[in-house]
Parts: structure tokens; C-alpha cells; sequence
């Protein structure tokens, strides 16, 4: 063969080289070696040794990879498996204490139910014996009114001259105060019990028991009609001697019976226990709320209220 001819199958070769064709396949260093020229063969050796080297570096990267990877899977499985041990743990505990108050709300829940019960029943019972203590109450209070109605209590006698006869002497005093033809039967006679007052404090009221309730009655009547009674320069007062009880409820009043007194057309009286009864210009009406009737008799006497009544006429 000729140099040319060899010479442009050199260069052919070069050219297959630098751009292979998709035709054929790459022709292996080895076998190009044996026909490429000396420089040729010296890449072609470098190429392999590359190669060869980048095969060598990739299975070093894979392995290292591999063996990082299965380092971390290793961690990561104990880690999961210490916290799936905690949390199972933690778990059990819960369901163990969620049962426990499952348990304990089922019981709470029936003593609820059942102290529901037993309010209701109770509540029911309160009702029925405050009913009962409030009868029983004012049955007591009407008991001892009763057994009061023959007293009558006497303020303003100086303490100590009743001397050691203290029936006696009220006797006589009522029957010259009240100027009566004869000394009242009284049973009993004493003040009131509590300690003895200090001189420039007021004197125990005295308490007073009649033999007979119609010279209760003429009492009374007189003391009313006199307005004022005096003995021995000292002014005195005579009144029924009620229950502590009616005489709250009865002093309640006293705002009104106030506003009411001296009215033109206006007849009042205090009925017992405590209820008052008020007549104007024969209209009557009665009270048992002392509030209700304060406001009734400022209502009937302020200013313009007689224009009020005609208009709701």
C-alpha cells in the first residue's frame, strides 16, 4: 500500500475517532492501539487509565455511600424503635389512666344522678317543712300573744319607787293617772328583765298582768283618750304588751300612721297582729306590707294627687 493510501486511511482513522458515527460502534483502545500511531496510543492509554480511575472512584463513592446510608438506617431504626418503645410506653400509661378516669367519671356520674335524687327529694322536703316551721311560727306567735293579752307595759316609772310592793304600787299609779274609781286586780307586776340601768339611761318599762281583760280594755281606752299621762313630773306611756315579733311587724307602720294622723276624711287603726286598716272617704282598705302602705299614704297626700284620683276615676 502506498503512503498515500495509508496516509488517508491515518486520517480517516483520526476522524473516526474524534467523531464516531452512530452507525458504528466505538472501537476499543486495545484494538486501535495496534494500528494507531505512537501519540495516538498514548491518549488511548490515558483515556483507559482515566477510566479505569473514574470506575475506581465511582465504587469507592457507591461504597462509601452504601456504608453511610446503612450507618444512618442503623441509627435511625434504633432511634425509632427507643422511641416506639417510649411512646408505647407512654401510650400504655395513657389508655391505663384514660380507663382509670373512664372509671372514675362513670362513678361520678352515678353518684350525680343519684345525689340529683336525693336533692330533689330533699328540696321537695325543705319546701314541705318550711311551710310547716312558718304555720308552726305563726302559731307560736298567736300562742303568745294569747297568753300575753291580759299584759300591758308601762314606760317611763323611775327605777326604785315602786319600792318593795311593785304590784301595789302600779296599782295605785294607774288608778291615779288614769283617774279610775277603784285600784286594778293585777297578778303580776315587774319590770322588764335585763340588767338594772345606769342613772342617765331610761328606766326598765314595766310589765303588767290584769286579773280581768275588760279593765285591760278601759286602761287602754283611757291612756288613748289622755294623750299624755305624767306622774310625778315624769310622763309615762301605756301600751298592750305584744311579742317581740308583732311589735317589729307593728312598728313598721309607724311611717305611715305619721303621714295618716290629723287627715281630714282619714280614720287608721293598727289591727293584730299587724295589719293596718286605713278608711278615707269610706273607702277602705288594709295593709299587711308596711312598705306598700307608706307609699299609699304619700301617694294620697302629695301634691296633686287629688287630680291623679279624679283623672283614674
Amino acid at each position: 500500500m502506498s503512503k498515500k493510501g495509508k496516509s488517508k486511511k491515518t486520517d480517516q482513522q483520526e476522524s473516526g475517532l474524534d467523531q464516531p458515527s452512530d452507525s458504528t460502534e466505538m472501537v476499543e483502545p486495545e484494538h486501535l492501539s495496534e494500528e494507531a500511531d505512537p501519540p495516538n496510543r498514548a491518549v488511548l492509554a490515558a483515556i483507559a487509565a482515566l477510566r479505569s480511575e473514574i470506575t475506581q472512584i465511582k465504587d469507592d463513592i457507591c461504597a462509601t455511600i452504601d456504608v453511610r446510608i446503612q450507618t444512618v438506617y442503623t441509627v435511625l431504626r434504633g432511634e425509632l424503635a427507643t422511641t416506639k418503645e417510649e411512646l408505647q410506653t407512654s401510650i400504655t400509661t395513657l389508655e391505663k389512666t384514660a380507663t382509670s378516669h373512664a372509671n372514675t367519671i362513670g362513678e361520678i356520674e352515678k353518684s350525680a344522678s343519684h345525689h340529683s335524687d336525693d336533692v330533689t327529694a330533699l328540696q321537695r322536703q325543705v319546701t314541705r317543712l318550711s311551710s310547716e316551721v312558718e304555720k308552726l311560727t305563726e302559731k307560736c306567735e298567736d300562742l303568745e300573744g294569747r297568753s300575753r293579752r291580759h299584759n300591758i307595759r308601762v314606760i317611763g316609772v323611775p327605777e326604785g319607787t315602786e319600792g318593795p310592793r311593785p304590784r301595789d304600787f302600779i296599782a295605785g299609779l294607774l288608778q291615779e293617772v288614769l283617774s279610775l274609781d277603784e285600784k286594778p286586780l293585777i297578778d303580776r307586776a315587774h319590770r322588764t328583765l335585763r340588767r338594772r340601768p345606769e342613772p342617765h339611761e331610761p328606766p326598765r318599762p314595766f310589765v303588767l298582768r290584769l286579773h280581768y281583760f275588760h279593765t285591760l280594755e278601759d286602761i287602754l281606752r283611757k291612756a288613748a283618750a289622755e294623750k299624755q299621762l305624767f306622774h310625778g313630773g315624769k310622763r309615762i306611756q301605756i301600751f298592750p304588751d305584744y311579742p317581740p315579733a308583732v311589735a317589729k311587724k307593728r312598728a313598721l307602720f309607724n311611717r305611715t300612721r305619721e303621714l295618716l294622723r290629723g287627715r281630714p276624711g282619714v280614720r287608721y287603726g293598727l289591727l293584730y297582729p299587724a295589719r293596718l286598716l286605713i278608711t278615707h272617704n269610706g273607702t277602705q282598705i288594709s295593709f299587711i306590707d308596711a312598705k306598700k302602705a307608706e307609699e299609699y299614704a304619700e301617694r294620697l297626700f302629695t301634691p296633686g294627687s287629688t287630680e291623679v284620683r279624679q283623672e283614674d276615676a
